[in-house]
């Protein structure tokens, strides 16, 4: 399943690359989206937030979004 992820501070795909390398989670990531800032990721099946947030560390994840987070953006 894939997800998407918010992170508290800015962080490159490479160094989330490096920190996934040194543990075997399963999570892959896929893509930056630079409208919302997240980062694309695919979960395998059963793992749950707290793994997902622990995968990444010492990297802090603020958000994980079920679906595509879309900003709302207000009508004038």
């Amino acid at each position: 399943m894939e997800r998407f992820l918010e992170f508290d501070q800015e962080v490159s795909l490479a160094e989330l690359n490096t920190v996934l390398a040194q543990r075997d989670s399963g999570i892959m990531i896929l893509r930056l989206s630079k409208l919302t800032g997240t980062v694309k990721v695919r979960v395998p099946d059963g793992l749950s937030h707290r793994d997902i947030k622990r995968a990444f560390l010492p990297h802090k994840v603020k958000k994980i979004y079920e679906e595509f987070p879309i900003q709302k953006v207000p009508v004038y």
